[in-house]
């Protein structure tokens, strides 16, 4: 494998590891904003907390507020049914798969996953590439729960 490959990989992957990052503290704050009593002096972040102004406070803890930043950061959610023989299942279009896609460009990041009976994620992977190569899953340990609570944060149904 030629060097520029590696470095085209190496940019991607460091991509990823962003974009989980960034996952990682939005789902963070909203399970921190649902679990918290949103007083100042209870709070379980108020040594990391305590220099914001009440207003900066109390928009840390809006649980709508949290979800409405996991909704904005994806650039697009899209779904997919499942694999059928045809002629039987051709009606059956409920959706089998999600795609959330996060950057585009050199370099691209998205989510897959498949979708439970209920349209709830039930398996999700983080997916990088840059130009001319190919989708590749990033993994790192614990990766799988993280990436799940981002996907229920979307709506899978019609």
């Amino acid at each position: 494998m030629s060097k520029q490959m590696t470095e085209v990989e190496s940019h991607s992957e460091q991509q990823a590891r962003a974009q989980l990052e960034s996952i990682r503290e939005m789902i963070e704050r909203l399970e921190h904003a649902n679990e918290c009593s949103e007083d100042r002096e209870e709070c379980s972040l108020k040594i990391e907390l305590g220099s914001v102004s009440d207003s900066e406070f109390e928009t840390y803890h809006d649980s709508e507020d949290a979800r409405q930043a996991i909704e904005e950061d994806a650039l697009s959610v899209e779904v997919r049914s499942g694999w059928y023989t045809p002629p039987a299942g051709k009606g059956d279009d409920a959706p089998a798969e999600f795609c959330i896609l996060l950057c585009t460009g050199g370099p691209a990041c998205r989510i897959r996953g498949e979708l439970d009976e209920n349209l709830e994620p039930s398996r999700a992977w983080l997916e990088h590439q840059d130009w001319g190569t190919p989708w590749t899953q990033y993994y790192e340990p614990g990766i799988q729960e993280t990436l799940l609570e981002y996907a229920r944060v979307f709506y899978y149904g019609e």
